[in-house]
């Protein structure tokens, strides 16, 4: 190309760039949903890997070595020591049962396999290894029956089913997942600042752990279990300071069930439930009961 005068110009291409918009950054995702690994079918061993892990600071440990129960874990279930609570049974026969944590120096391998761990081993858990590790326990006698349970909200027929625990999917949580679950209330709680309403449903909750469960194992009363776990497992809530069972109380019916449905449902570790349709024409979820792996003793272990 030239001038008018004839002289040679120099062209500018434009760049392609220039009328490319710049990308708008995607906003997450919520509630966050975690891809969780299925585990490979156990083969029948004193070693198993726990589907979340213990967490001391920021390691999680997961590898175990368990043995079976003898006798003296039945008197650890059925006498005074549990106190009728099956969660504290539960955690009894972990701290008599477990035998080492890998890595974990403060619980290396026992000197006399029939001493018990510190009880803040067990306690400290969260819900999916606990039940997973008691599982496995049990299934070390050869015993792969348990039993899914539940009742029905509508005609409230007890339905109950033999499970082979053999054939139980069992789900482990990511490295380097925070330990909770992140959820949005179809309602959310409501409250009321100069006369307005504000409405606050994104929040966050941590897996329920050996303490909640030991304590939600001394109560009777499905409101109180509810209130005291929701309360419990919840560690945000919009923009609320804290979250009481005050105002887990004030949660709508619809959002207390989705919130259970999810600690049910969302954690890793065994699938413990099954979908099932009633007579009535009513779904509803049955659920394993570790507590029926302890024979001879009342069933009162309240596991969400």
């Amino acid at each position: 190309m030239s001038d008018e005068q004839g002289h040679p110009t120099e062209v500018t291409e434009a760049d392609p760039r220039e009328d490319v918009l710049p990308e708008t950054p995607k906003k997450p995702v919520f509630p966050k949903v975690v891809e969780m690994k299925k585990q490979a079918p156990w083969e029948l061993s004193e070693s198993v890997r726990l589907p979340v892990g213990i967490l001391d600071g920021d390691i999680r440990y997961r590898d175990v070595s368990i043995e079976e129960m003898s006798g003296i874990d039945d008197h650890l279930v059925s006498g005074k020591k549990s106190g009728n609570n099956g969660a504290k049974a539960l955690s009894l026969v972990l701290c008599r049962c477990v035998q080492e944590v890998e890595g974990m120096h403060q619980y290396k391998v026992k000197s006399d396999p029939e001493k018990l761990f510190d009880l803040e081993l067990a306690r400290k858990m969260c819900q999916p290894d606990r039940d997973f590790l008691v599982t496995r326990i049990h299934m070390l006698a050869d015993n792969d029956e348990g039993v899914l349970a539940g009742e029905c909200p509508r005609c409230n027929r007890i339905w109950e089913e033999d499970v082979d625990l053999r054939k139980m999917d069992v789900y482990e949580w990511p490295d380097g997942e925070p330990l909770q679950l992140e959820f949005e209330l179809d309602v959310g709680y409501v409250e009321r600042e100069g006369g307005k309403k504000i409405y606050h449903k994104r929040g966050v909750m941590r897996f329920p752990t050996g303490k909640e469960q030991e304590l939600v194992g001394k109560m009777d009363d499905e409101s109180d279990i509810i209130d005291s776990m929701l309360a419990s497992c919840i560690t945000e809530l919009g923009t609320l300071e804290a979250v009481s069972q005050e105002i887990v109380k004030r949660f709508k019916s619809r959002d207390r069930r989705k919130l259970m449905t999810i600690i049910a449902r969302g954690l890793p570790g065994l699938r413990q439930w099954k979908t099932v349709e009633c007579r009535c024409g009513r779904e509803f979820d049955i659920k394993l009961d570790v507590s029926a792996f302890f024979e001879g003793r009342r069933s009162t272990t309240k596991l969400v």
